[in-house]
């Protein structure tokens, strides 16, 4: 599994080189196999793990990695840019389960995250997250933001910020019916998903104050 997984790390850290790699690799295959369906499989393959590389890698080190932790010592900028966005690099340190410490690096647009979803959610420096990753090679690693402290607030940040659309949609027109309902239904769904959580009773109280305000506002 090491070695898979060292495998799996270059082509999901280093997408574009590892274009060439396949295609020389296919090269390889048609001389020897004398078939260029070997070159048109390898063109495929060096296009999807430009796509999807480090997805696989995530699918991979959740699926067969063990749990560890880590932390960002160090972040900045690079002058890479991809979609108009900066490139960040980030130092970091893995700390196995058999108590070992491993340097590792990350860059934004290669970081393997899990759930997988449409956007990217690096710790910030000196936040402890947790991972996953192979024994034998542990420099490769998926960070799982559901089980972590930045990935956990994120998600109640996400979940309080439908209600205060929904809210601001009320206030802007109070007696459009439909804004009220839609703001209602959002109070009562967020206090039914949060309502044991302590880090959410803050806004689970505001919100049933809000909706005992908006239910003695009706008419009698």
């Amino acid at each position: 599994m090491g070695v898979l997984s060292a495998v799996l790390y270059f082509f999901s850290q280093h997408p574009f080189l590892s274009f060439p790699v396949c295609l020389l690799l296919g090269g390889l295959l048609v001389w020897w196999r004398e078939n260029l369906l070997w070159l048109v499989a390898a063109f495929l393959l060096g296009t999807f793990n430009i796509v999807a590389g480090q997805m696989v890698n995530a699918a991979f080190l959740n699926a067969v990695g063990e749990r560890g932790t880590g932390v960002i010592v160090r972040s900045e900028e690079t002058s890479s840019r991809l979609n108009e966005q900066s490139i960040w690099r980030y130092e970091a340190i893995v700390h196995t389960r058999d108590g070992r410490d491993v340097e590792t690096t990350l860059f934004t647009h290669t970081v393997s995250l899990w759930p997988l979803r449409n956007e990217i959610q690096v710790p910030g420096v000196n936040q402890v997250f947790e991972l996953k990753y192979v024994p034998g090679y542990p420099r490769n690693i998926v960070i799982l933001t559901e089980s972590s402290a930045h990935g956990q607030a994120r998600q109640r940040l996400a979940a309080r910020e439908v209600v205060e659309v929904a809210e601001r949609k009320y206030r802007f027109s109070r007696s459009n019916a439909a804004f009220e309902q839609d703001y209602r239904q959002a109070m009562h769904a967020f206090i039914q998903a949060n309502d044991g959580d302590p880090n959410q009773q803050v806004a689970v109280a505001r919100y049933r104050r809000q909706l005992r305000e908006l239910d003695a506002s009706l008419p009698p």
